[in-house]
């Protein structure tokens, strides 16, 4: 009589939705019938409901730029499209199976999962497992991604290109806007078992991270050279955005072929631009608030832009100043009334810390081990004061007077950042 093991899996996947695609190298097709050496795997996975908005029922809803997205709710950059298991031998040299799971009505059968509520029942057919087993997993990659996979090395090591990662909503086109609710997202964790029950908690973070323009504005003092100037904002964008990131709890893709920039109206950048980078043009009404004037008669007080601004970029750990990413404000700047204006950019560098004289501290900001890195499942949260004249590329480096950046949340943790020109 041929034995055969049945257990539940336990996945507490802490970001979540969930509706999914499907494929699977390693099911019967009869979940009962199962060879000798396989067990059959029932994996409970529990998530908050996710909404979506699509006419034709797909599980997405294309965001727009990033000056529409500041109040995505978190439920939706929780959203999992389709999930992946990888369960690998405890030295991960192994596997035992890879799984893509699709949704089903009725009862779930081998690779398939039926969900109800907060919650999702999967099942999965494979080969024993053992205690200890390590288990990795893959929210929202492309169908097909870990196909072939021989190891945990391997699996760690499969990547997702910038277009999927923050522009392509699921089974849709990329396109020219941000996507909030199919973000890539990964997590790991060990198979524990008591006799022939086996069970597993698995956190799933973000793959990318997050960089939001919390606050702009100008205090250009009474007694500098620009009491009397302004600045007119007209782009927002990101600069030195990696091309692709892993599935892995760094999320670097290394080596980065390329880097991606937003658009301005003087990028010379061919072929390297990509518009979800980039916020629409801001234009001059009163609505926006947008031209930061100058002196007010106090010291301290400041005209500010009224707006959020919210990007999603990929992780990277090229911290040198010519590859490290950037949040950069685009605009006209006059130093007084009779000036006609010129273009300037501040750039502001992600993930460091300055002292009051502008002195680049030691701390870094999220908590990680690398200044000026920006890392995944983070949320860079900056407030730019400006005082003084911009740069005339993007590409310079202005040392701001002033900046904080504290990380305080875990679903894409916030970094306040406060940068001061002077």
């Amino acid at each position: 009589m041929k034995k055969v093991t049945y257990f539940g899996l336990l996945l507490a996947v802490a970001l979540t939705g969930l509706s999914s695609c499907s494929s699977s190298d390693d099911v019967t097709s009869d979940p009962t019938n199962t060879k000798s050496g396989e067990s059959r795997l029932t994996l409970t996975i529990s998530t908050p409901v996710a909404k979506t908005s699509s006419a034709k029922g797909n599980s997405f809803a294309m965001g727009s730029r990033a000056t529409d997205i500041t109040t995505v709710p978190v439920t939706e950059e929780r959203k999992i499209n389709r999930i992946t298991v990888g369960i690998f031998s405890p030295d991960g040299k192994a596997v035992r199976t890879i799984q893509e799971l699709s949704p089903v009505n009725g009862n779930a059968g081998p690779g398939t999962y039926t969900q109800s509520g907060v919650s999702a029942t999967a099942h999965i057919v494979t080969n024993s497992l053992e205690d200890g087993d390590s288990i990795l997993v893959a929210c929202n990659a492309p169908a097909g991604t870990f196909k072939g996979v021989q190891n945990a090395t391997d699996f760690n090591a499969k990547t997702e290109d910038i277009d999927s990662s923050l522009a392509k909503p699921f089974d849709g086109q990329v396109g020219a806007s941000l996507v909030y609710n199919n973000i890539p997202m990964f997590g790991s964790s060990k198979l524990s078992s008591s006799g022939d029950n086996f069970s597993a908690s698995v956190d799933v973070y973000h793959q990318t991270a997050k960089v939001t323009l919390a606050g702009l504005s100008v205090d250009f003092k009474d007694n500098g050279a620009y009491r009397d100037a302004s600045f007119t904002p007209k782009r927002i964008y990101l600069l030195n955005v990696p091309d692709a990131l892993n599935f892995s709890d760094s999320a670097y893709a290394n080596p980065t072929k390329e880097f991606y920039v937003g658009l301005d109206p003087k990028n010379e950048k061919t072929g390297k631009v990509k518009e979800y980078l980039t916020s629409s043009e801001i234009k001059n009404d009163s609505k926006e608030d947008i031209t930061l004037s100058g002196y007010t008669g106090k010291e301290g007080a400041t005209t500010s832009l009224n707006k959020v601004y919210t990007f999603y970029t990929m992780p990277n750990n090229d911290s040198t100043k010519t590859n490290r990413t950037k949040l950069i404000i685009y605009g006209t700047f006059k130093a007084n009334q009779g000036d006609s204006g010129s273009d300037v950019y501040y750039p502001v560098p992600l993930n460091i810390s300055y002292d009051s004289d502008g002195v680049e501290l030691e701390k870094v900001p999220d908590g990680t081990k690398h200044r000026g890195t920006v890392n995944p499942n983070k949320n860079y949260k900056c407030n730019v004061v400006i005082r003084s004249k911009g740069a005339s590329s993007p590409d310079e480096d202005i040392t701001p007077k002033q900046a904080a950046i504290t990380v305080t949340v875990k679903d894409f943790e916030d970094a306040d950042q406060d940068t001061y020109f002077n």
